[in-house]
């Protein structure tokens, strides 16, 4: 098992995810997210600027916006396709939204075995 040395902990989620570019919108999944960041996978890299506008979809609750920077990106094969795949920090996102993304990831990780 894997020890988690992270300051904030992720879980994986798969919302539908929408990213602001100049030149239009682009729709990706999430893969995981913690109160800090996402992780997201899309079918083409973006043209991003330093600042990335992005709406999350998660499904049974409201959908939410933050802006974020890209930390790392990378390509990967998935399901013999090549997506795009970026960690993202969210450096703007309302208290309310950052305490939701809190209580997802308390509740997932309370409800996981020892």
């Amino acid at each position: 098992m894997d020890i988690e040395t992270r300051v904030h902990p992720r879980i994986h989620v798969n919302w539908p995810a929408i990213i602001k570019t100049r030149i239009g919108s682009i729709t990706g999944k999430t893969s995981d997210i913690s109160v800090n960041g996402v992780f997201i996978l899309c079918s083409v890299e973006p043209e991003l600027d330093n600042r990335i506008s992005i709406l999350l979809e998660p499904p049974g609750a409201r959908s939410f916006r933050a802006i974020g920077k890209m930390v790392w990106s990378d390509n990967f094969d998935l399901d013999d396709k090549t997506v795009f795949g970026m960690a993202i920090r969210f450096i703007a996102i309302s208290p309310e939204d950052r305490k939701y993304i809190a209580t997802l990831v308390e509740q997932e990780r309370s409800d996981q075995p020892f």
